[in-house]
């Protein structure tokens, strides 16, 4: 306890990876800070130290683990497609990769809790919304700009819907967990892709 003391950032991690995993099997609701401390091996006294309560706390993960964990999985991955064949086998690997305990599911299943009751959580989640629509917005204008996506593109009202898709699914995933089912909606998501290219 004395070496963690020493090391806020440390303890202040440990909190935020607790955290996010009470959030991600419990939800916001069911997610209770003396979980979250148990599982950090830490004090109630330490996560006051850090966090003044829960809204603090979630706010804290959403915007830094949530945020870093979906730029992993959405966006850090996109910067090195340059082909429509290659955005179409990333968003089916992602389809074929959506289960209930991961990011996505995490993000999409605690906004839809949380983003009308508390709307410093909800703008939060917005912001991550944000960065993944951001992305694939970013990747469809290189595209028309190399000429691999159609000039008629509108790449933001694309993006909308795209990352609309991947939280639906990541819904319907919980409710549905077998693999046939996101071989489906991947094939479904490849055909629409096909109408981005250019004729």
């Amino acid at each position: 306890m004395n070496q963690r003391k020493k090391q806020p950032l440390v303890t202040r991690q440990l909190i935020l990876a607790a955290a996010g995993v009470e959030f991600a099997e419990h939800g916001y609701s069911g997610a209770g800070l003396g979980p979250i401390v148990v599982r950090a091996e830490l004090t109630k006294g330490a996560l006051f130290h850090h966090f003044p309560d829960k809204r603090a706390l979630a706010l804290a993960w959403v915007a830094g683990d949530l945020a870093d964990a979906i730029r992993v999985v959405w966006t850090a991955p996109l910067d090195d497609l340059n082909s429509l064949d290659a955005f179409r086998a990333f968003c089916r690997m992602r389809c074929l990769e959506l289960h209930p305990g991961d990011s996505t599911s995490s993000l999409v299943s605690l906004a839809a809790e949380t983003a009308a009751a508390e709307p410093l959580l909800g703008a939060a989640f917005q912001e991550v919304f944000s960065i993944w629509q951001d992305a694939f917005a970013s990747l469809l204008e290189r595209g028309k700009s190399a000429g691999w996506i159609h000039h008629s593109i509108q790449p933001a009202v694309e993006a909308a819907m795209l990352v609309s898709t991947f939280s639906g699914l990541s819904v319907t995933t919980k409710c549905n967990p077998d693999e046939s089912f996101r071989r489906l909606c991947a094939s479904g998501l490849e055909g629409y892709l096909e109408t981005l290219r250019p004729q």
